[in-house]
This record gives C-alpha cells, structure tokens and sequence, in this order.
C-alpha cells in the first residue's frame, strides 16, 4: 500500500460515525414507512382502553381515621397528666407508644374473625360476584378495604364500593368491630386481674386467721397488704366494669357525595405509549422478515444463473 493510498482512507474514527449514521437514518425509515401501522395500532390500543374502562361501573370511597384514647397513652407510657406532652423525650414514648397500638389495632382489623363478621353483617356473598364461598367473599373485601398506619400512631381505614351508602356503613363497622373485639381483649385482662387479686385476699385472710398474736410483726405486714390489696381489688372491679369505648374516632366516614375517578386519561396514555413499543417491535420484526426473504430471492436467482451458465 503507497503513502497516497494511506493517506486516501479516511480514519476508523470517521467510518464508524458514518456507518452509525447510516444505522439511525436506516432505523427511523423503518419507522417511517411502518408509520401507519404503528399509529393505527396506538389509536385503536386507546381506543380499547377508554372504553372499557369507561364501562366498569363507578365506584365509591369513603374513609375512617381512629387514634388510640389519651389515657392509654398514658397509662403505656408511664405518665400521668397533659403537662407531660411538654416534655419532648415523653412525647418521642407516647408517639413510639401510639404507633405500637395502631400497628396492633391493624392486626385485629385485618384478622379473619373481623372479616367474616363484616362479610355476614353485610351479606357481602349476596352483593359481590363470584363469590360461592366466604373466603372469596373476605378476600374481595380485603381487596375493597385499604388499612394503613401513620406516624403520628393514627389508623386510617377506606372501603370502596359500587354503593357509597354501604361504603361508609362498612368503614364505620370496621371501628365498631375493632372496639369490640378491643373491649374484649381488655375486659378478659381485667377480669383476669380481679381474680388474681381475690385469691391473694383469700390467702391473706387465711393467715391472718391463723395468727394468734395480733400486736405481732407478722400481723401488721399481713394487715397492711391486705390493704393493699383491697384497694387494688375495687380498682380492678372498677376497671373490670368500665365500658368506655377503648378508641377514639378522629374522622367518621360518611356517605361521599362523588364517584372515584377511573383513571381514564392515564390509562388510555400508559396504554398508547406500550402500543407505540409493540408497533416499533413489530416494524421491525416485519422489516427483518422481508430482508431475509429477499436475500432468498437473491441466493436462488444468482444458483439458478450459475446453473444456466
């Protein structure tokens, strides 16, 4: 090779911004002569997806927000009175405090004993379809029903359904359920607690009995925890009959007056966009299928010529 050939030919840098050149024009024409495809099978993509969503039936949300009553957050968090909450290292406890008992209230909300009593209250496996089992039902429900926390230890509960009537009235039922099944809870702590204390009465009694010198030691410390005792038992009585609701309804749910949107406009965006995809895919796919059965075309006609030769 002489020094003017050398010289001649471009450098590699410059072939291969030609050839990637002459790959992006050959792309976009493959494109461009698939446009009609493309923009056909997006139209009729959107099309589609309007329409069907426009066809489900509306649907209704209608929510619930519960805390946790202020005493219990007191009581759980050792202190006693409002001008604790001034003091930020107690209000870090009685926040840690209230996000533990809203995680727990959620664990009762979504439990099957709850679900099944809302599905029965509601004849919930009359009103949705498919539905020939309970479980089916529950899980229907559950998918309605959405369940979620926040940091200041506040559960929020929002039901969607066809009827904004039923919605609401099931939102409400989940907080009736839950304070319930929460005064249960604390009703079988308390009664528990009012027996553990009548026996240690009993046994108290019992000794007291058999001492026979009442000035002695032993009598006044039997005397003082009985005391003791007694007081801690009618304190237990008490809390045993209490039948205050063992939550607080920040936000009741009520009967909305609008329909949820559907989504229609970003359905039918995010369904174009992944029709415009296939269309390109399928240009090219159809461009590639009719170069190889060119090449074909041209490797029979250049045998058949060199057979005649």
């Amino acid at each position: 090779m002489t020094d003017s050939q050398v010289k001649s030919q471009p450098p590699l840098s410059a072939k291969k911004a030609v050839n990637s050149e002459i790959d992006l024009l050959d792309y976009l024409g493959v494109i461009w002569r698939y446009g009609w495809m493309i923009l056909l099978l997006c139209v009729v993509v959107m099309a589609l997806t309007v329409v069907t969503s426009l066809r489900k039936p509306r649907c209704y949300q209608s929510g619930v927000v519960i805390v946790p009553p202020l005493d219990l957050l007191q009581q759980q968090s050792g202190g006693g009175g409002l001008g604790m909450l001034a003091n930020p290292l107690l209000r870090q406890v009685m926040n840690t405090t209230a996000t533990s008992i809203a995680g727990m209230y959620v664990e009762i909300l979504q439990s099957r004993e709850v679900g099944d009593s809302i599905v029965d209250r509601f004849r919930l496996m009359e009103t949705y379809e498919n539905t020939q089992y309970r479980s089916s039902a529950r899980r229907q429900l559950k998918a309605n029903t959405t369940i979620s926390t926040t940091l200041g230890g506040a559960v929020k509960i929002a039901v969607t359904d066809r009827d904004p009537n039923r919605s609401a009235a099931i939102a409400n039922a989940y907080v009736e359920e839950l304070d319930r099944r929460n005064k249960k809870l604390s009703t079988g702590q308390a009664t528990g607690k009012r027996v553990f204390l009548e026996n240690g009465l009993k046994e108290v009694e019992g000794k007291l009995s058999k001492i026979d010198n009442i000035l002695s030691r032993e009598a006044k410390t039997q005397e003082m925890l009985y005391e003791l005792l007694v007081q801690q038992y009618e304190l237990a009585k008490i809390e045993e009959a209490r039948s205050m609701p063992t939550i607080q309804v920040l936000d009741p749910a009520v009967v909305p007056e609008l329909p949820i949107g559907r989504g229609t406009v970003k359905k039918g965006i995010m369904a174009g966009v992944v029709a415009v995809i296939l269309g390109v895919f399928l240009a090219f796919a159809a461009e590639c299928i009719i170069q190889i059965r060119r090449r074909q075309k041209a490797g029979i006609g250049t045998a058949t010529g060199g057979i005649r030769t």
